[in-house]
């Protein structure tokens, strides 16, 4: 049924015109009043409204936004245009898995060799905060550098440092690195720089080189005076030791070509949190990180293993072999033949997917049985993002996206500028550098819709800036004199 209409005159009524008047002239005018108060209620209501719908639109854009930036490898959201705030050191190295854009927290080495840990303003470049963790080394003869300190993100506001005084020095054609002289652990509070817990890092003579984080632990790595290494997980709250495991010796001339590295290269944390000790002989020990138990015996290999980074800090293991390579798993090691590609961005969607390369193939291998689900022809694969069920491969020419369930195409297009990172994200769009018309030296970044490749948005880049990669959640250019942090 259609709702009929009526015309509302609203009539103002001349000054006095109730006085003394008939009551019956009374009850219209008293009717017009409810209409003013009507439409003022409604005004009300209306503005309300857009208020409240305002307010759930700003709610879904924050939603929209923290979803953004808890994608593993995904960058701040981006402005419509983007110029140069400031040029990070070049011997700034980013926490592996920090996730807060506001903030870089990083190791800063200076040009003599000492070491801080350092919390940077994103958009500025100011230190917010610095902690001295290592002096500069003095003179030791050919090329030094540090070589056992690391910072781990253990919380939302909380990075653990290892400070060990141990160096790579390079004399010629050799190479070794030095036994640690000093190690120490130092919890601190990424807001402030406050250190909250001091510790020894060491169990008995030996002293940490090495650290990675497993679950509420740290687990270190070092090597005794007299050449037996150790691994021990301590809690980095109170400094207690949990758990020690001392290693089997290392044959550490079978690939290293006799180059002294005294002990285990590092100790690292798999995908699936077992810690994994990657040693100089190119064996690989896993360990339980409950307990220190080892899980099996070193599982040589015949090259260095390769060590891949997943963007939220943990890594893959691969030990290659003659005809394939063997990914490391506590419950069970699955083989892959080609290489790991690099997955650069991962938001969930699909998990347990690993995928390889291989004659101009990329193949999805299930990370827990080793099946291939899926094949796709694409060659010169560098590297991979995973978002919404949909897997972005990036070649040096070619953007393609195939479903991550069934590896069928979805969409592909060429790439303009391109870098060896993958394309940047902000965890909703695919940014890829485009020439600008008619300014040869001028690139913009166009948004893509991972669903089809559809341009949604573009923005500027500053003058000569040709191609940007993802850095700790911002996004940089490489220039001739280092990175450029846009924003």
């Amino acid at each position: 049924m259609r709702r009929g209409t009526r015309d509302v005159e609203l009539v103002e009524e001349p000054p006095g015109a109730d006085a003394g008047g008939d009551p019956g002239t009374a009850r219209p005018r008293a009717g017009r009043a409810r209409r003013w108060w009507a439409v003022a209620g409604a005004v009300a209501v209306g503005l309300g409204g857009l208020g409240i719908a305002q307010a759930v639109v700003d709610a879904r854009e924050r939603d929209r936004l923290e979803r953004a930036l808890d994608v593993a490898g995904a960058v701040a959201p981006l402005p419509d245009a983007l110029a140069v705030r400031w040029s990070p050191d070049p011997h700034l190295a980013p926490v592996p898995g920090w996730r807060d854009p506001r903030t870089v927290v990083a190791v800063r080495t200076t040009t003599d060799g000492a070491q801080d840990a350092v919390a940077v303003d994103t958009p500025s470049g100011d230190v917010r905060w610095s902690v001295p963790l290592l002096p500069a080394p003095g003179e030791r003869g050919g090329a030094t550098e540090p070589a056992g300190t690391r910072c781990l993100a253990t919380g939302e506001h909380r990075v653990v440092c290892l400070a060990a005084g141990a160096y790579l020095v390079v004399e010629g054609t050799s190479s070794f690195t030095t036994t640690p002289t000093t190690a120490r652990l130092l919890v601190l509070d990424a807001t402030t720089g406050e250190v909250l817990a001091e510790h020894a890092a060491r169990h008995g003579d030996a002293l940490a080189h090495a650290a990675t984080r497993a679950g509420d632990l740290v687990v270190l790595l070092g090597t005794d005076p007299a050449g037996t290494s150790h691994v021990w997980a301590v809690d980095a709250e109170d400094g207690r030791e949990r758990w020690a495991t001392p290693l089997p010796p290392a044959e550490v001339d079978v690939l290293s070509g006799g180059a002294g590295s005294v002990g285990p290269a590092d100790v690292r944390t798999l995908a699936d949190g077992t810690a994994a000790v990657v040693r100089e002989d190119g064996s690989v020990v896993l360990l339980d990180p409950e307990d220190g138990r080892r899980l099996r015996a070193p599982l040589p290999g015949t090259a260095q293993a390769h060590v891949v980074p997943l963007p939220d800090g943990r890594v893959e293991v691969v030990v290659p072999g003659r005809e394939h390579g063997t990914v490391l798993r506590a419950g069970g090691d699955v083989r892959v033949t080609g290489s790991l590609v690099a997955v650069r961005v991962d938001d969930g969607s699909v998990p347990g997917l690993l995928l390889a390369r291989d004659g101009g193939h990329v193949r999805a291998v299930d990370a827990r049985t080793g099946e291939v689900r899926w094949e796709v022809a694409v060659p010169l694969v560098d590297a991979a993002s995973l978002l919404d069920g949909r897997v972005h491969l990036t070649t040096p020419v070619l953007l393609a996206t195939v479903d991550a369930r069934t590896g069928a195409l979805l969409w592909e297009r060429p790439r303009e500028g391109a870098s060896f990172f993958g394309v940047v994200t902000d965890g909703t769009l695919l940014y890829e550098p485009r020439r600008v018309a008619g300014a040869a030296r001028r690139r913009e970044l166009v948004g893509l819709d991972p669903a089809d490749g559809a341009v949604r948005r573009t923005v500027a880049l500053p003058s000569d800036v040709t191609s940007v990669q993802p850095w700790a959640g911002a996004v940089v250019a490489l220039g001739a004199d280092g990175p450029l942090v846009l924003g």
